[in-house]
């Protein structure tokens, strides 16, 4: 409960900080920061590697300081090398006018990505009320630091100092709390320390392909922008990232009940309970997509201000993959649940080509409208890709089979 309110409270954050900037800086401006949230978003998955993960399932087993240092550091230098690169390739990105706020928010976002690792330490520990405590505190803070920039120096610099700050500050924070709560791993005789945890041959075995999959559904989910871009300009960027950042604030729902439904799909032997998860979801999906399609000119307006009422027919275009983005997120985490990752990583991958084709073809000609296709295109691959893979799961056909006896017919 505690990990779902401050999930909560940081997409409510992000959303009021776009919110503000929206309303506050040029069109440019806004485009930079939007393509720098989306860029160290992606960069912070990447540079995750599945170290995240690795981490939350091994300190479960133990709470290993060696474990711990050598993740973080692994992470940290991921994460910073990466900053550093982009830096040199930011005139490519942006314009160089633009170089230094697109580095500002490119950095914090990757620091919030050092917190995320860090977090998932604490529950690997079930210490959640650690986690949601760093960050509650963390989030607000850059709430109000955002806020006082936007109402007083609306800069995308000063802006980005913001944000980065409080990450930097809570990332500290949460690194020394973790390291105080892991204990010293036990000495073999007359070796010293233990060997170390995470080799070269483990983290390629064990934990890349953790991440990659991850990474590959963040490349199809977010990619578009860099297509916006590159066809329509930065102006279009800030526009079509203020209508997705209200449908991924509705995406919270399907990821709330995920996280208390997850057990419930590991330990089932067939897809009823994800036919009944996935069928609910997807009808409160529809519900919503419904009242935004509909209500889209009115929605906009009502919360960017008018001069982003022309973003309101994408808007309505992405209100209809909320069925969708709701079903996948129960279907996608039962073939997880049945140890399907490589499954996964397929989908993603197939999810991902068919977003770039998409984008390709659409974006030219549609601009905003295009992407937002786009996506919708993309989640029907992922759906098609998960029903296949679930129902041809030993498991899983033994539910079909036996639904389709009884009923003639699949939910």
């Amino acid at each position: 409960m505690l990990k779902a309110l401050a999930d909560v409270a940081g997409k409510a954050v992000t959303l009021v900080i776009t919110v503000m900037a929206a309303r506050t800086l040029n069109a440019d401006a806004f485009g930079v920061m939007a393509l720098a949230m989306a860029t160290g978003w992606l960069l912070g998955v990447a540079t995750d590697a599945g170290l995240s993960m690795h981490l939350a399932r091994e300190t479960a087993s133990g709470h290993d300081r060696q474990l711990l240092i050598e993740v973080l550091r692994l992470r940290a230098g991921l994460a910073y090398l990466a900053a550093t690169m982009i830096a040199f390739f930011t005139p490519q990105i942006v314009p160089g006018n633009w170089k230094m706020q697109f580095v500002l928010i490119v950095f914090a976002q990757l620091t919030g990505a050092i917190i995320e690792t860090v977090a998932h330490f604490f529950r690997g520990i079930q210490r959640s009320e650690i986690e949601a405590a760093i960050h509650a505190s963390y989030r607000l803070a850059t709430l109000a630091l955002a806020l006082i920039v936007l109402v007083w120096w609306p800069r995308l610099d000063f802006l980005g100092a913001a944000m980065l700050i409080p990450a930097v500050f809570a990332m500290l924070v949460s690194m020394l709390i973790a390291w105080r709560l892991s204990s010293v791993g036990n000495r073999e005789p007359g070796t010293g320390n233990r060997p170390g945890f995470l080799t070269p041959a483990r983290f390629f075995s064990d934990v890349l392909p953790l991440g990659a999959g991850v990474l590959l559904s963040a490349l199809y989910f977010r990619i578009d922008v860099y297509f916006i871009e590159r066809w329509q300009g930065l102006e279009a960027v800030g526009g079509y990232n203020a209508v997705f950042r209200l449908v991924e604030a509705m995406r919270l729902l399907p990821a709330a009940v995920m996280a208390v439904t997850f057990p419930m799909l590991v330990r089932t032997t067939d897809t009823r309970l994800v036919q009944c998860i996935g069928g609910a979801l997807a009808i409160a999906g529809l519900a919503l997509a419904v009242v935004c399609a509909s209500g889209s000119s009115l929605i906009v307006p009502l919360i960017y201000g008018a001069p982003y009422l022309y973003t309101a027919p994408t808007f309505a275009i992405l209100a209809f993959a909320l069925p969708l983005f709701f079903l996948n997120y129960a279907l996608t985490h039962q073939v997880i649940a049945w140890d399907g990752q490589r499954a996964y990583l397929l989908i993603a991958a197939l999810a991902l080509v068919a977003n770039v084709a998409a984008n390709i073809v659409l974006v030219p000609s549609q601009g905003l409208n295009g992407a937002a296709i786009a996506t919708v295109l993309t989640e029907v691959v992922v759906t098609i890709g998960c029903l296949y893979t679930l129902v041809q799961h030993k498991s899983s056909a033994r539910g079909f089979i036996t639904k389709v006896h009884h009923e003639g017919s699949l939910s």
